[in-house]
């Protein structure tokens, strides 16, 4: 029997990405270093006369655009129409100002399934700053806590606000979706977790039943206005300049600018700079150039250090966070099995490096029937522990029929691994189990499991292509206010909100431990940026 997936994302890397080209394959010294244009590069592309070879481009200001085709007035102008960015508009214009929001694309766009947000009504105040410090850990301790702190306090207002204005425009949250409560039990304390769930539609959907309200609301949309370059009276920005066919419009802001533009991961010098464990995998989406980065840095604001944190997740939507049984590419166990799927992608990386090929980024997952029965027993011992939603995957009597389903099903993705390898690792692993004791990588011989009961199960991950977002930012406050560089004192005028504002993160890999975290963070942080600035 098999449980094929409707579309395989290997068929999106063959379309390819506008960032895909020259992506893989490269090598991991020179990911780290600067990546800098020629002057006559520079010049080409309208960079400052002067500017240091040295310095990234994207670092560089170009020279002020001071020719209009016409010129806008608005009290907040909002940079981008994804949920931070309608959030932003929305809270704005609810709050009393003249809004306008400039989208680069002709329609609103977003991305994920998930908004999470923290239930204070039933968190206690040590178990939210116990959710803090988890968060804080789990991000290597890089965090602004200040930021971590506005969303956790805001969070659920936000998100219930939004899910209102999502319902009003006929996009309801999923029925009865098991993932949208969960409590999590951190240092002796529960804390209470809500999500708004739209799986199946996504926050695409979300976001164009959002509009209608914020027309309501008194906000206006221009569409196909890309925006270039912010504007700056002295140390506060005044507004931003949008590039269309006819020529540059001038975008006044008498009270603020708030960058939603989202992160940066189709900018291949900006990867290479500040998140170089990406540049063997592609991006998923096109179009996340790191717009709101650049302007913000060249009107006085900073990018937090590198490195940023990256999101990678299982690309098939069956996410096996469970110790099972893992294989590579070419069938070889390679890890400790239990992380859970957002970090996986670092143990394929180096496959992906040295074969150029994003579909050796593949893992598979081997068990046979008594799987589910496993977990459950396991869930006792770690309530993390989960393959529920696992429902792409493939059975045989033995393992190589197994992979031979997988392989059969060419509409699925056609996916291929070595069958007598894959039983050889099998075969190595059920001698483990039976000696009790996990020689090759000391594995819990609790989570330690003889595969033997047919049918057999094998489930393919792919990370060819799911470098979902880059998490890193400019330097903002816990009111989103962009940063000045080195003074990092607020630069008037001007916000950054979503993906495009950092210091939220700060580990190698995004923690899937809260999920639903980045887009909650999203619509928090544009839901409280647009009430602050409506209140200048």
């Amino acid at each position: 029997m098999t449980h094929p997936h409707p579309l395989s994302r290997r068929d999106l890397f063959k379309m390819g990405t506008c960032a895909a080209a020259g992506i893989v394959g490269a090598s991991a010294l020179s990911s780290c270093a600067p990546q800098t244009k020629s002057s006559a590069e520079m010049a080409a592309t309208g960079v400052a006369a002067g500017a240091d070879p040295n310095t990234p481009s994207f670092l560089v200001a170009p020279e002020p655009i001071t020719d209009f085709i016409d010129t806008k007035e608005f009290e907040v102008v909002v940079v981008g129409a994804g949920v931070a960015g309608m959030a932003a508009a929305t809270s704005a214009a609810e709050a009393g100002a003249n809004v306008g929001v400039v989208q680069k694309e002709s329609i609103v766009i977003s991305q994920g399934n998930m908004a999470a947000g923290v239930d204070l009504q039933q968190t206690s105040e040590a178990g939210k700053q116990a959710l803090i410090s988890f968060l804080t850990e789990l991000n290597q301790h890089r965090s602004d806590r200040a930021l971590l702190e506005a969303w956790a306090d805001h969070s659920f207002e936000a998100l219930a606000w939004f899910k209102a204005i999502a319902s009003e425009g006929g996009v309801e949250v999923n029925d009865d979706e098991p993932q949208a409560d969960r409590v999590l039990d951190i240092n002796g304390y529960k804390v209470y977790l809500h999500a708004n769930t739209y799986f199946g539609m996504g926050h695409g959907e979300v976001v164009k039943a959002a509009v209608p309200h914020a027309e309501a609301a008194g906000v206006q949309f221009f569409y196909n206005h890309p925006a270039v370059q912010l504007v700056s009276d002295g140390d506060t920005v005044t507004g931003v300049v949008c590039e269309t066919d006819e020529g540059h419009v001038l975008f006044n802001a008498t009270k603020a600018v708030i960058l939603a533009t989202g992160d940066y991961c189709n900018d291949e010098e900006m990867v290479r700079y500040y998140c170089p464990d990406c540049v063997d995998f592609p991006p998923y989406i096109t179009g996340r150039t790191g717009d709101g980065h650049k302007m913000g840095v060249w009107a006085g604001g900073e990018i937090e250090p590198a490195g940023h944190t990256k999101m990678m997740h299982d690309a098939r939507v069956c996410r096996v966070d469970a110790p099972l049984l893992l294989v590579d590419y070419q069938g070889n166990r390679i890890l400790c099995e239990g992380p859970m799927q957002g970090y996986l992608n670092n143990y394929v990386r180096e496959n992906v490096h040295l074969t150029g090929d994003a579909a050796t980024g593949m893992l598979f997952t081997v068990c046979d029937s008594k799987w589910q029965e496993q977990i459950a027993e396991w869930k006792s011992i770690d309530p993390e522990i989960d393959a529920s939603n696992c429902i792409y995957y493939y059975e045989g009597n033995t393992i190589a029929e197994a992979i031979a389903a997988m392989e059969a099903d060419t509409e699925g993705g056609g996916y291929t691994v070595d069958a007598a390898a894959v039983q050889a690792t099998v075969d190595r692993y059920n001698e483990l189990c039976a000696k009790g004791s996990d020689d090759d990588f000391g594995k819990n011989p609790i989570f330690m499991r003889a595969i033997e009961n047919p049918p057999y199960i094998i489930v393919p991950r792919d990370f060819g292509n799911s470098l979902t977002v880059i998490l890193g930012g400019l330097m903002v406050n816990a009111d989103n206010q962009v940063l000045k560089a080195k003074e990092h004192t607020p630069l008037q005028g001007l916000y950054a909100v979503g993906n495009c504002s950092g210091c939220f993160y700060g580990g190698v890999d995004y923690p899937m431990d809260v999920l639903g975290l980045s887009i909650g963070r999203c619509i928090t942080s544009g839901y409280l940026a647009g009430k602050h600035a409506a209140a200048l």
